[in-house]
């Protein structure tokens, strides 16, 4: 029977403050937990589903590490801890609907959309901003 899924943000009740922490002091390194890399990894071969988590974590991953290091300064601190959220919450292989369903990335997919949706003009003025100061380094580099 397919499990009838509770508004998406509610979800993030099952991060634990730990979950939190030990994602943002990886972040604040500029590292990923291995797990979290590995599962991003193994999302991004996946369907168009599996796809849009890994592209939309990672999005918010570049903001985070950039707003962290003090280059990005357009996410409020709320920003970064509901983000943060989001990311630990994918993280989690046993959240509202276990990973290792059939169906256990509907629930990661709903919270990152929910997301995205909730904050689609900080992620765009994010990747405005990575379009004109970050992309123009990495072609100097070259």
């Amino acid at each position: 029977m397919p499990v009838r899924l509770q508004r998406p943000l509610n979800f993030l009740h099952l991060v634990t403050a730990h979950d939190v922490r030990d994602l943002r002091h990886a972040l604040e390194r500029g590292q990923l937990p291995p797990d979290f890399e590995a599962k991003l990894h193994k999302l991004a071969s996946g369907d168009l589903i599996h796809h849009s988590i890994e592209q939309n974590c990672r999005t918010i991953i570049a903001l985070l590490q950039a707003a962290m290091d003090g280059s990005f300064k357009g996410a409020s601190s709320g920003n970064c801890e509901q983000l943060l959220n989001v990311l630990a919450y994918v993280r989690k292989d046993d959240d509202a609907i276990a990973d290792y369903r059939s169906d256990g990335f509907t629930d990661d997919q709903r919270v990152t959309h929910a997301t995205a949706a909730e904050l689609h003009a900080l992620l765009q003025e994010f990747k405005n901003w990575r379009l004109c100061h970050q992309v123009p380094a990495m072609w100097n580099r070259r």
